[in-house]
């Protein structure tokens, strides 16, 4: 009795340690301590999130502030109008996203512990069927974290230690207060950049699933197998459901900054190039090529899903095509033992209907089990064409990110400059 108690104990540790949430929690207590996105703890009260989230209120008010007096006193630097409307068109466009990502926690607070139980049930269902591998995740998130701190608080260092020795007068808060918009708007975007990639991966397992049904000869097992990976595929688009309905509008938003963001400081390193100011020029070539990357994770992330739920439909038809009833070469000799029995034997008819009574028993067993097999791919095929199990992630609708989209704004972006 207590033996099996330690083992339940020892199941649910391994359970907890291993479950999604758990794994994402490094990130997700990034994101929450830089009050950004919907990503929080969950035993975390509500009060200590409010007040946090008002506190970072206050300090994006700050960054506006600062942008206002950039306005007056850097008004008459601008040597082109065009420049002009694409530079405080960027700096709007920074302002109102970064407002919208801290107030996205409060708007969809219940959200989050939404999706992670979502997730955690259907990380349940795949590890009846086969080992989960999340080592993949934990180094992207990893990667994820530790470029987060270098493109923020790491550059900020290395911007105030160089002016302060080089050009102390060139010194202003309102370029420091850039690295912590920075900062929250990379780990807000990596987070919706890490839940895509698990999607993915699980995507990936339950297609290693798939490719393991042509080693099983057995109908009612393969059927039986079919419809578990349509649960859990299911599963997966239920969450992509959800994922579009947390971050749609983040997705809009982030988007049009990453663009104007390029824009604007492709225009910015040219004046640089003007004036010969290489400072300038190489923060800012590191400006537009962080959120030109940060936008291509997005479309990468969401195009490595749908590529990964569209191998499904290319599978299932294989197995189809794959199968074979099982103990053929046995049915292709009963099927000529009779003839022979009847030619050597015609005094024992009754055994010969008996073991032909058999074979065509054998056979219809089959063309059964073939046809279960060949139903439930069907079923399956048909429900990979449906619109709600599509892997289609959407900016609010507008557009859907994928490559498709990055080919298509950096086209624009070379057509425009």
């Amino acid at each position: 009795m207590e033996e099996e108690i330690s083992v339940q104990v020892e199941i649910q540790t391994e359970d907890k340690s291993s479950s999604i949430e758990h794994i994402l929690r490094p990130i997700v207590f990034v994101s929450w301590l830089l009050g950004v996105g919907v990503a929080r703890p969950r035993k975390c009260p509500k009060a200590v999130t409010i007040i946090l989230r008002i506190i970072h209120f206050a300090i994006c008010s700050v960054i506006v502030a600062y942008g206002a007096i950039d306005f007056y006193t850097f008004n008459n630097v601008f040597k082109s109008d065009i420049f002009k409307i694409m530079y405080y068109t960027n700096k709007v466009m920074c302002y109102v996203s970064a407002y919208y990502y801290v107030y996205h926690g409060i708007r969809q607070y219940d959200k989050w512990p939404e999706l992670m139980n979502k997730m955690k049930n259907l990380d349940q269902k795949i590890r009846k069927e086969t080992l989960v591998n999340n080592q993949p995740i934990k180094n992207v998130e990893l990667l994820a974290i530790l470029a987060t701190f270098a493109c923020g608080p790491l550059f900020l260092i290395i911007h105030a230690v160089y002016y302060y020795f080089i050009r102390p007068e060139d010194i202003f808060a309102s370029d420091l207060l850039l690295y912590y918009t920075i900062a929250q708007s990379l780990i807000n975007s990596f987070i919706f950049d890490v839940i895509v990639y698990v999607l993915y991966h699980r995507f990936q397992t339950i297609n290693e699933l798939m490719t393991q049904l042509d080693k099983q000869l057995s109908a009612p097992l393969i059927t039986l197998k079919i419809r578990r990976i349509r649960e859990l595929h299911t599963g997966i688009c239920d969450l992509i459901i959800t994922l579009n309905d947390i971050y749609g509008l983040h997705l809009l938003f982030c988007s049009a900054n990453c663009f104007t963001m390029v824009v604007a400081t492709l225009f910015r390193i040219y004046m640089g190039v003007v004036e010969k100011n290489y400072a300038f020029m190489l923060i800012n070539n590191i400006l537009w090529i962080l959120y030109a990357v940060k936008f291509s994770l997005l479309c990468w992330t969401c195009t490595l899903a749908r590529q990964e739920s569209d191998k499904t439909g290319d599978i299932i038809y294989k197995i189809l095509l794959n199968y074979k009833p099982k103990d053929t070469k046995n049915q292709s000799s009963l099927e000529i033992l009779p003839e022979n029995q009847d030619a050597e034997q015609n005094s024992n008819r009754s055994s010969s209907y008996n073991v032909n009574y058999i074979v065509m028993e054998k056979f219809q067993r089959k063309i059964l089990d073939q046809k279960y097999v060949r139903n439930e791919v069907n079923d399956f095929s048909i429900q990979l064409q449906q619109h709600q199990h599509r892997v289609t992630i959407t900016a609010c609708n507008f557009f859907e990110m994928n490559n498709a989209l990055l080919t298509g704004v950096s086209i624009y972006d070379h057509y425009y400059l």
